[in-house]
Parts: structure tokens; C-alpha cells; sequence
């Protein structure tokens, strides 16, 4: 099954670019002589201000630091490591790798040293490029040379400033069947496994992803998800340099409310928990508000989603309706899209489904959100909502040239020139997941509707199965929870038991304002203890669950004082649980959620 002809966009100079490109580097350095002299990296200073290099400024700097390289022994074929937060420097490296012909070795910021070393290790690095302080650090007893992103006589960001290495280059060009990079995957569990993508399944992506969503030359995208992440790389780091857009670079994710206004970007990726967190402040700032304002809100919603539908049977909204969402749209609406600059054009949500009522909020209030979906191993990007045609509770169709099918089990296979080569130095887990025709095996079930759009059901390996037989997708679950105000992360169990229960991380100041809504008075202070309270979080997350089978839904659940975090281990640097470390973690108090008693558990 393949994407319907009508939902592909007009191919843009981007997508022709990406196709007739022989290697990654031609998206930079075989670029329009107009797109020259245009800002293409913004970055911000260490006085606070922002400042943008040119596009032949980035061409220039990417030559020399491939030619440096090329002096010190470095070829095609050699692995090169990167270890820092996003930013010019990074984008340089990479390119100036790639362009030699060697080897992209990412590893995410987030990660502890030894996990760091681990991934350089396995790869063979020959030096990695590495930004100055913390991550310096990690290598600090590292037998690998370490090239930092500043300062000193050799530092990345010098060689890319010596003039003396221009015209030193003598490597060609790669072949777009060579390998590119080895992104290791984050994994839930075990060590993580290099995906080998060569030059030309990320150049696929790239055409067929701009065949699914325009991008201009006048598009600028806000990039904060790691680059060492599949989906930042591919749509936030190649895409944008293939049509000619400028990415500006967050300072960090805790800086990003206050980076959007000033930066004011027109794309941005990011996976679901920032929408998330968007909604949750929208609901708290609602609940504290006055009964009015709720009123107003309730109301622009119920007509912007009414104007989304219309739209999407190319009508819209008229008379007098038409005449009080505007109006609406301006009181209550407005605000909201302010402060993420006032420009957004499209967010594109991957990495994880999108709750349905999320995209439905976003939609709702003028602000375009594309759930798509997608695997590293696919470069990654499979599927993504189109434009001219969202359906909020699916990932959208296949991208042009992606087929997809469904095996007996529901599971999503996919094949296509975006398909990886292999796991490095795993045949046998390539084999696992790769078969003789070339399908993919993704391991996420799913169903697809008579339109060929996808709906996420869950990772085939957790779906979980009852003690009745019943079948029980966590991630759903969980997804629901998580809209309430009070609660910040949730984690199902339910395998092999006699009904669904839940590990909560509470939102406290949420679950306050939502009390002292609901009851007219403060939350008690030994809340985490009070039945009262317990009784009245299960009712909510019921009311969460309205949608769901009985069967499905919470009966018992646990406070947990943690919030889980990369730096506690708890979740991968793609935010997804580790559902086997936390279940080890907190053994205990599930196995107390499964001795029926009338008072609430205590938190470990």
C-alpha cells in the first residue's frame, strides 16, 4: 500500500535537489549560486544576541574541516564520532565528514560517559569532535583523539576559519550507495544497535518527506531535539539545507519558550511531550483563571474545530459563526501562537503518537500539527498527515515511494529506498527485522484505514496480555493519563495480571489547582496518603479513559516521588519509558497494587 497519488505536494527545488544529489554534502555544497549569500545557521552569542552565518560561509567552513581531516588520515570508510548540543559547529562536522566519504558517528549528549564510550567503541571512531566542558569531560580518559568545537589551536571551530585549507581537498565525492552514519538507537532495553544508513536512504527520505510536506526558502525551522536523533537529523538538519531554509539553534530545551518568540520559526519538530506540556499549561493557566475565560475558551475551540473540519472539505466557516470564531481567535487564540512566535506554519510531531485530543487542541486553535511516524531504521521518516488532509488520531499516509503492508499480526512492515542497510556488525539482528524482499519489520502494530493512513496501536513486543486474555496496549493508555493536569508521567502494568494498574508521577502544582477547583479548598498536605484524594485522581483518570474498554482502564495506581529522567535512567533520550528498569525499580509497590486493600498505596 502506498500513499494516494492527490495527497503529494508540488516537488519543490529541495526535493529534485535530494534526488539527483550523489552524496549528503551535495544538499550543501551543490546548492543554488542565489541561496549563497542567504542566512542559513542562527545561533546565539554569548552575550545573548542571535547571529547567523551564510550559506557559503557554512560551504567554506565544511571544506576546510573535510580537508583537515583528510590530513590527518582520515578516508571514506573512516568513522568519525560527534558529541555535543546542536549548533553550527555540529552541523559543520557533519557535513565536513560526510563529504570526505567518512562515517557520522552521533552519540546523544544526554548519555553518561560510559554509555558515550560505548557507542565510539563499538563503531571504531578514529577521533571524535566533541563541544568544550561537560562533554569534554566524558572523554577525558578516552584513547580516542578529541577534537573540541572551541577555542585552542585545534579546535573545530578554528580549522574551520583557517583559510589555509582551502582547495586541500582531494577525496571524491561518496557514492549515494555508501554509508553515511551510524545512528545507535536509544533501545529500552540492552545495549544500544548502530543503524547503518547510507548516503542515499537519508537522500530518499529527504525527497519523499518533501514530497508529503512543502518546505520554502523562506522557511525557518527552530532545531532542539538532539541531532544524534534520527528524526532531528533527517528533517531538521538535512531537509531544511536541501531548500535553502535557515535552521536556528535553541539554546536548550529548558530555553525554548523563550527562544520561539524571539527566534519566530515557521517549522519546528519536536516528539509529543512538547505538545504536551503546551496543553498542560493552557489547562492550568485555564483552571486558575476566571470561570469566563474558560467559557471563551471552550467556545473558540468548539468552533475552530468546527472551521478545521470545514477546511478539510475545503470549505470554511461563514455568517455569523465565522464572524465570533475570529473574534474568539483573537481574544483567546492569538495569545497562544505569540508565544511561539506568531509564525508557525507546520510542527511536525514524531518519535511517538500524538494523543489525538492534543493535535485536536493545536488544530482547534490555528496552529498546524503533522503527526507523523517513522523508525531509524527508516531514515526515519514513513508516514506523515499531509496539509490539505489531517485525520489528528492517525500518523498520516505513506510518503511517496514508501510501501506499506500489514503482516498476520497486525504488525507495520515497510519497504522502500529509505530502508537501512543493516545493524553494524549484527547480522543476525538484521536478519530479525529485515527480511529477503526488503521489508522492514517495525514492530508496531497498527491499523490502516481505507485512505491508507495509519493509526499507532502499540510496540508489538508491550502489548500487554491479561490474565483473561484481554490484550492491552500501555502506550495508549498512558497517553490518555497524561492529559490530566495532575499527573506528569504514567506508567501502565498489566501483563499477565487481573487488571490494569498505573504508576503515577504526580504534577503537584496541577493536581493543586485541579483540588482546590474541584473541591473549594487547599489539597491536604498529606495528600500522597488521603483516600479522599486517591478516590478523586482515579475518578479523573476514568474520565480520561471514557474512550477506552472497561477492561483497559485504571483500577488501582501508585504515587512515585521521582520524576523519571534521562540522568535517573527511567527513559531514553527520545523520552520513551524504560519500562523493564522501571518495573525493576519499583517492584514492590506494583506488587502492592495487586493486594487489594481500601487505602491508597504508599509511595516508595
Amino acid at each position: 500500500m502506498t500513499s494516494p497519488d492527490p495527497l503529494d505536494v508540488e516537488p519543490c527545488r529541495g526535493r529534485e535537489l535530494a534526488g539527483q544529489a550523489s552524496c549528503l554534502s551535495d544538499l550543501l555544497l551543490a546548492s543554488p549560486p542565489a541561496w549563497l549569500d542567504k542566512p542559513m545557521l542562527r545561533f546565539r552569542r554569548e552575550d545573548g544576541n542571535w547571529q547567523s552565518w551564510t550559506r557559503i560561509r557554512t560551504q567554506q567552513a565544511v571544506l576546510r574541516v573535510a580537508a583537515w581531516l583528510e590530513s590527518r588520515g582520515v578516508g571514506p570508510g573512516d568513522r568519525v564520532g560527534i558529541l555535543g548540543h546542536n549548533c553550527p559547529e555540529w552541523f559543520i562536522a557533519d557535513f565536513a565528514i560526510l563529504r570526505l566519504g567518512a562515517i557520522t558517528v552521533p552519540a546523544y549528549f544526554t548519555d553518561p560517559a560510559e554509555a558515550v564510550q560505548y557507542v565510539f567503541d563499538d563503531a571504531e571512531v578514529s577521533l571524535v569532535f566533541v563541544e568544550n566542558g561537560e562533554q569534554q569531560q566524558k572523554l577525558a580518559d578516552y584513547d580516542r583523539p578529541a577534537i573540541p568545537f572551541r577555542g585552542g589551536e585545534e579546535s573545530l571551530a578554528r580549522i574551520a576559519a583557517d583559510e589555509a585549507w582551502e582547495g586541500r581537498l582531494h577525496a571524491p565525492c561518496p557514492a549515494r550507495a555508501d554509508l553515511a552514519t551510524l545512528i545507535y538507537t536509544s533501545g529500552t532495553t540492552g545495549h544500544p544497535k548502530g543503524v547503518m544508513l547510507s548516503h542515499g536512504n537519508i537522500l530518499s527520505d529527504v525527497a519523499a518527506g518533501l514530497g508529503g510536506v512543502a518546505v520554502f526558502e523562506d522557511d525557518l525551522f527552530l532545531s532542539f531535539l538532539p541531532l544524534s536523533h534520527a528524526f532531528e537529523r533527517t528533517v531538521g538538519h538535512f531537509l531544511p539545507a536541501a531548500c535553502g531554509a535557515e535552521i536556528a539553534y535553541a539554546e536548550d530545551v529548558t530555553t525554548l519558550m523563550r527562544d520561539m518568540p524571539e527566534v519566530t520559526p515557521t517549522i519546528m519538530i519536536s516528539v509529543p511531550r512538547l505538545y504536551e506540556k503546551i496543553y498542560a499549561g493552557v489547562q492550568a493557566r485555564l483552571a486558575e483563571g476566571p470561570a469566563i475565560r474558560r467559557m471563551l475558551f471552550r467556545w473558540a475551540q468548539k468552533l475552530g474545530s468546527e472551521r478545521f473540519e470545514l477546511g478539510q472539505q475545503g470549505q470554511s466557516l461563514t455568517g455569523i459563526r465565522g464572524r465570533v470564531w475570529h473574534l474568539l481567535d483573537g481574544l483567546v487564540n492569538a495569545r497562544l501562537r505569540e508565544k511561539m512566535g506568531g509564525r508557525i506554519r507546520a510542527f511536525i510531531s514524531g518519535g511517538a503518537a500524538l494523543h489525538p485530543d492534543i493535535a485536536r487542541f493545536l488544530l482547534a486553535a490555528d496552529i498546524t500539527v503533522l503527526p507523523g511516524y517513522g523508525l531509524t531504521e527508516s531514515s526515519p521518516v514513513l508516514t506523515v498527515n499531509r496539509m490539505a488532509r489531517i485525520k489528528p488520531d492517525t500518523v498520516g499516509p505513506a510518503l511517496p515511494g514508501v510501501e506499506l503492508r500489514l503482516a498476520d499480526d497486525g504488525e507495520l512492515l515497510a519497504r522502500g529506498p529509505m530502508v537501512m542497510q543493516g545493524y553494524w556488525k549484527k547480522p543476525d539482528a538484521t536478519a530479525a527485522v529485515l527480511d529477503r524482499d526488503g521489508w522492514l519489520h517495525t514492530g508496531d502494530i497498527v491499523d490502516i484505514d481505507d485512505e491508507g493512513f495509519v493509526r499507532i496501536v502499540d510496540r508489538k513486543k508491550e502489548i500487554m496480555v491479561l490474565s483473561n486474555g484481554e490484550n492491552v496496549p500501555p502506550a495508549i493508555i498512558e497517553q490518555h493519563l497524561v492529559q490530566d493536569a495532575g499527573i506528569l508521567q504514567a506508567m501502565v502494568v498489566a501483563d499477565g495480571r487481573d487488571y490494569v494498574a498505573a504508576l503515577i508521577v504526580p504534577d503537584v502544582d496541577g493536581m493543586r489547582i485541579a483540588w482546590r477547583r474541584s473541591k473549594k479548598r487547599p489539597l491536604p498536605e498529606d495528600w500522597r496518603r488521603d483516600a479522599e484524594v486517591y478516590r478523586w485522581m482515579l475518578d479523573r483518570m476514568h474520565i480520561d479513559e471514557h474512550d477506552l474498554a472497561s477492561y483497559m482502564q485504571v483500577r488501582e495506581f501508585a504515587f512515585v516521588d521521582e520524576e523519571w529522567t534521562q540522568a535517573n535512567g527511567m527513559v531514553t533520550p527520545t523520552l520513551k519509558l524504560k519500562r523493564r528498569v522501571i518495573e525493576e525499580r519499583y517492584r514492590d509497590l506494583i506488587e502492592s497494587l495487586y493486594v487489594r486493600r481500601e487505602q491508597p498505596r504508599e509511595p516508595e
